[in-house]
């Protein structure tokens, strides 16, 4: 899949779009510091809390690569942005600038992807593919009935990228309607494809009990060999563009 570098056009976020970056969190030191200046107090000591220098390092990149991009988007400083988060964790802008845009970030191993667009509804979710024993035993638990018949009838050599492409079509979903675990992950299936979407599917949720019926469109993502991903936003008549995100080269990063 080829993913644009950054450039002017990358800001200009039209109505009808959804833009997707997918940024290294493996970058230089000075890289690194100079996105930790733009973070907050609470956001260092969570990043100070990973045992691992390189899970301390991946987070600062991760949340200050967020902060660039939303700054740029919204023309203000990256350490001038400020969150509020709902019920159930999920962030959004601070009310101090309105409903400008909504967001949503995920990391897996080495990599992030955000997800940027308007007033609605938008989540994403990225895993590095690994192969391991008991993801049938996961899916069991987690998956539909007709998602589990799936995965169990493929070839052992294509189940674990199967069963990511599954699981981050679903992460996405419960990100987008910002309600977590809320929705229990079984109580509703998605295309059970392990292709890249050129354009959206329709995603309904079977349980209208849970949530209210809404519409989503579900865009599959391979933004790098061996990852896979997912975005959901609702609605329809999105258009999807993707980005690299490069480290900004004459940019002031302080609070």
């Amino acid at each position: 899949m080829f993913l644009t570098p950054s450039r002017p056009s990358s800001f200009q976020l039209a109505s009808d779009e959804v833009h997707s970056w997918c940024a290294s969190l493996d970058v230089p030191p000075e890289t690194s510091a100079r996105l930790y200046a733009t973070l907050t107090p609470d956001e260092r000591a969570r990043s100070a809390r990973f045992q691992f220098e390189r899970d301390q390092q991946r987070f600062i990149v991760a949340r200050g690569v967020l902060r660039d991009l939303l700054g740029r988007y919204l023309q203000a400083l990256p350490g001038q942005i400020s969150f509020v988060y709902n019920a159930f964790g999920k962030p959004d802008l601070s009310p101090e600038f309105g409903n400008r845009l909504k967001f949503n970030l995920s990391h897996s191993a080495g990599l992030a992807l955000i997800a940027v667009t308007t007033a609605s509804n938008v989540g994403i979710d990225l895993e590095y593919i690994r192969a391991q024993s008991d993801y049938a035993d996961i899916a069991r638990r987690f998956f539909s009935t007709a998602e589990v018949d799936y995965l169990i009838a493929l070839p052992s050599h294509n189940y674990a990228e199967a069963f990511f492409s599954c699981w981050t079509k679903k992460e996405a979903y419960l990100k987008a309607c910002g309600e977590g675990l809320a929705i229990p992950l079984n109580s509703f299936s998605v295309p059970l494809t392990t292709d890249p979407m050129d354009a959206p599917v329709d995603l309904y949720v079977a349980s209208k009990d849970i949530v209210p019926a809404k519409r989503w469109s579900l865009y599959a993502l391979r933004p790098a060999p061996g990852y896979t991903g997912a975005l959901v936003i609702e609605g329809t008549g999105w258009r999807l563009r993707q980005w690299q995100w490069k480290m900004p080269a004459a940019t002031i990063f302080s609070r």
